[in-house]
């Protein structure tokens, strides 16, 4: 009797089945513990670095934008196609805003979203620039203080870009980062070995008993 009763212990501790996790459990937690990770890792490694950009990545877009309507209302009185680099700012503006909701929140799709905006930006920025510089408008006869001012307002225009388009690679290369070091966790889910209810005789039970 009471080797019986061992026996059926040693079954309940080592070879009783135990329902395994669902996949679909598996992926939703899979997908929590990776924005766990990422939202930790933005919040405490990257700390403020990606809301400083974020910030100066508005306030840049928002002085591009008035550099270059007064550049090109001086110069050209106001060509709609002198101001194309205003146009790519309005999208430096809408990163810099996701950068900083990203800063409050960190998740895997507001990530790949603020990579996105980024990339656009610095794509339609640069060619906005590139066509900004070819002067498809023709330009008005200015005074000396006039011209000395158009001047200034182009090279603020372009000093405002650099920044824009340095803040848009540092955002995406802490982006990057953070998706490449924290997206796949490393972890395995172990579950006991299940054996049959006839097989409590096995070996294992055999050597207890000689034992015995």
């Amino acid at each position: 009797m009471r080797q019986n009763m061992f026996q059926e212990g040693l079954y309940q501790v080592f070879f009783k089945e135990t329902p395994s996790p669902s996949p679909q459990t598996e992926v939703t937690n899979n997908g929590e513990l990776s924005n766990a990770r990422i939202h930790r890792w933005f919040g405490a490694v990257v700390n403020t670095r990606l809301l400083v950009s974020g910030v100066i990545q508005i306030l840049s877009a928002l002085a591009c934008i008035l550099t270059t309507v007064t550049h090109a209302c001086v110069s050209y009185s106001c060509a709609i196609t002198m101001t194309t680099p205003a146009w790519s700012s309005i999208f430096y503006v809408a990163a810099g805003c996701l950068a900083i909701e990203v800063q409050r929140k960190a998740n895997k799709p507001k990530i790949i979203a603020l990579m996105g905006v980024n990339v656009f930006s610095l794509v339609f920025g640069f060619s906005a620039l590139l066509a900004n510089g070819i002067r498809a408008a023709q330009a008005v006869t200015l005074t000396y203080q006039q011209r000395a001012g158009s001047y200034v307002a182009r090279a603020s225009t372009i000093v405002f870009t650099v920044h824009c388009f340095l803040a848009s690679l540092y955002i995406l290369f802490l982006s990057w980062r953070g998706l490449r070091r924290y997206s796949s966790p490393h972890f395995q889910v172990y579950s006991r070995v299940s054996q049959d209810p006839d097989e409590t005789n096995g070996p294992l039970l055999e050597q207890v008993e000689f034992n015995m």
